[in-house]
C-alpha cells in the first residue's frame, strides 16, 4: 500500500501507480517538482503501522538502531 502525504498528511492511498496518477493530477504535471514541493510518497506494508513509517518519512521515528554492547552480543 502506498500513501500520499501532503506535509504529514494523508491525502491519497493506494497502488504505486495509482498514487503517482493522482500526485500528477492533484499537483503538477512533473513528478519531481510535486516531491520538490513537499509531497511524498509513502509505503508501508502490513507488519508496519502507518504511523510509524509517517513518523519515520518526517524524521521523527524512535531510535530503531541502539549501540550494542559486546556483552549483549553473545
Amino acid at each position: 500500500m502506498f500513501h500520499v502525504l501532503d506535509h504529514a498528511d494523508v491525502v491519497y492511498s493506494g497502488e504505486l501507480s495509482q498514487t503517482t496518477q493522482f500526485v500528477l493530477e492533484h499537483y503538477g504535471k512533473k513528478l519531481d517538482d510535486a516531491l520538490r514541493s513537499g509531497i511524498k510518497i509513502l509505503y508501508s506494508d502490513a507488519l508496519h503501522s502507518l504511523n510509524e513509517a509517517r513518523q519515520a518519512v518526517l524524521g521523527q521515528s524512535r531510535n530503531y538502531w541502539n549501540p550494542i554492547e559486546d556483552w549483549q552480543i553473545d
